[in-house]
């Protein structure tokens, strides 16, 4: 027998089912532009009449005429285009003149400063009995001739082709030794032996005598020239690496107890403090003169830098007994300018430019590796006094005289060329001097040196031996001081005073424009948003319940569309339940 089958109910929902996602999503609420623009009207509005700036809540003020608001307006317009003109040329003092040089306050001491660097040189190039013997066909002979600044025939050009690293040692081999020319010294009240205190360097008056500048160790960064490569201090000395932007370093750092420091600081004022020299040119030795003189050339400078002695030195004659009366001059700069750029402050602190040559750097030190670099350049060699830049620079020989003055004669242009690069240290120490000079009386000289072995005679002291003495007039003096011309709270006082002058603008008055142009619009637009959202919240618990189309119905219902809904009618002729789904 045949079982019937069972017919399940079916439950028909009309539609079709759509799908969403479990977490109902919020949403989006849009301002319109209208609603912008009425917010920020009526924050404009609101800004105007309660600003501190004047004139905006004339020019916002309805009540009054066109014509008044107009002139509100112009004469806003006109303080602004003062105001702005006036703030831009505080701008351009503040940002192209930081730098301006005034006077310390604070008194520097001599005792604190090193004596300045003193070099000597004989006007005589070579000793007649040194060079008597050199053929005049020799290398030795031109070289001589070149030294001498005489002119030389082609023949003497060709035949000198020496060797360029004989150029020092020539030198020293013809010159006066410092032993022989320094024959008397006394510094700060004691006498020492001049020997030891100056030394030997090749400068471009050939090779001169210098004293109290740097050990070759801290001076040099490369090879030590041959004249500079023995150096050695008296005992009992220390020496330091000073540098005018540092200074000596306090006692006791470097374990020097009570050892006097080298460079030697100043010891005090007047003639008895200072330096005094005798010097003896021996007159009857010379074989050529720098200069169309017999004397000396002196040149005082840095402790740290290289002495220019032939263009600055100053001379000293025989039979004269000099007086250099030394001026210090001193450059102080601000440490906060280092931040400032250098095309502003135009200065270099100590580690902003390293040298090649030279440790440290001083302008003098820079322009003379500079030129050092445009000999190479134009005529593949340097000059025997030159810094060597690099270990395969070599020293010109006497073919190369004319290359060497062509470029030497055009040193303006060549400084010029430099100074870009080579701007002035911004701590710097430098000497000018005051020479006053007499005659020196044979019966004075002995009284003043009543011990000396020398037995010099009248007519010997007269025509060789020159006395010269250096001292400090003051005890203190004042240095420059580059300090900020217009600094940031100057700048900031400057285009407050003339906002506040001119709109009655200050910093509240930005904290009111920041708020009603941003704080004040956001926060309204944030409140709409909720309102808004109150509102759709207050309809949604209004409508009717509705069976949510994303719910799963049970196996014996199912969704049918509304056009086959009379098909499955017709085809379950049993009674069932139908459900419309509205949707």
């Amino acid at each position: 027998m045949r079982v019937p089958r069972t017919r399940q109910r079916t439950t028909v929902f009309l539609g079709q089912p759509q799908r969403r996602s479990p977490k109902s999503r919020p949403r989006m609420f849009s301002i319109s532009l209208a609603t912008w623009r009425r917010i920020l009207s009526r924050n404009t509005d609101e800004f105007c009449r309660n600003t501190t700036i004047h004139g905006l809540k004339y020019i916002n003020n309805s009540k009054l005429r066109g014509s008044d608001r107009l002139f509100f307006g112009i004469a806003l317009l006109a303080v602004v285009s003062v105001a702005v003109y006036l703030i831009q040329d505080a701008f351009d003092k503040w940002n192209t003149t930081p730098v301006i040089v005034g006077i310390d306050p604070e008194l520097t001491s001599i005792t604190n400063e090193p004596f300045p660097a003193v070099t000597i040189c004989n006007l005589n190039q070579a000793l007649a009995d040194r060079v008597v013997h050199l053929a005049n066909d020799s290398a030795e002979y031109a070289m001589l001739q070149m030294l001498c600044r005489r002119p030389m025939d082609a023949l003497q050009t060709t035949s000198s082709s020496a060797n360029s690293s004989n150029w020092e040692e020539f030198i020293m081999n013809i010159s006066q030794t410092c032993q022989s020319m320094v024959i008397g010294c006394r510094f700060g009240g004691d006498d020492y032996e001049c020997a030891r205190l100056f030394n030997p360097i090749v400068t471009d008056e050939g090779l001169c005598c210098v004293f109290n500048m740097l050990h070759p160790r801290f001076m040099y960064r490369k090879s030590v020239p041959l004249s500079h490569r023995n150096v050695s201090l008296p005992p009992g000395f220390l020496s330091v690496n000073w540098h005018a932007e540092l200074g000596y370093k306090r006692r006791g750092t470097l374990g020097d107890g009570d050892l006097p420091l080298y460079p030697r600081r100043g010891q005090g004022t007047g003639e008895s403090l200072g330096l005094s020299l005798t010097l003896d040119v021996r007159a009857d030795a010379y074989y050529c003169s720098s200069s169309s003189s017999i004397g000396f050339k002196i040149a005082l400078h840095s402790p740290n830098e290289s002495p220019n002695v032939r263009e600055i030195g100053v001379l000293l004659a025989p039979g004269m007994e000099t007086k250099l009366r030394i001026d210090p001059a001193k450059i102080l700069t601000e440490k906060h300018l280092r931040w400032v750029d250098q095309k502003y402050r135009r200065c270099l602190f100590r580690n902003e430019l390293k040298l090649r040559w030279f440790a440290h750097y001083t302008q003098r030190n820079c322009v003379a590796e500079c030129l050092s670099g445009l000999l190479v350049l134009h005529c593949g060699c340097v000059a025997f006094y030159m810094p060597r830049l690099k270990w395969n620079d070599t020293i010109c020989p006497v073919g190369k005289r004319s290359c060497v003055e062509l470029v030497r004669l055009r040193t303006i242009e060549a400084v010029e060329s430099c100074l870009e690069e080579c701007l002035p240290s911004c701590f710097d120490l430098s000497f000018s001097i005051t020479a006053y000079s007499t005659k020196i009386a044979f019966g004075g000289f002995n009284q003043i040196h009543p011990n000396s072995h020398w037995n010099f005679s009248e007519k010997y002291v007269e025509r060789n031996v020159a006395v010269v003495n250096m001292y400090f007039k003051d005890p203190t003096f004042r240095a420059s001081k580059q300090t900020e011309f217009i600094g940031f709270s100057d700048f900031l006082s400057c285009v407050g005073g003339l906002m506040g002058l001119f709109l009655g603008f200050s910093f509240l008055s930005i904290a009111e424009c920041i708020y009603f142009a941003l704080i004040r619009p956001c926060r309204t637009c944030s409140e709409l948003r909720q309102l808004r959202q109150d509102q759709d919240k207050e309809k949604e618990k209004q409508k009717p319940h509705m069976i949510p189309r994303n719910v799963p119905l049970p196996g014996n219902i199912k969704y049918i569309s509304a056009a086959n809904w009379f098909q499955a009618e017709m085809a379950h002729p049993q009674p069932h339940r139908l459900h419309f789904n509205p949707a």
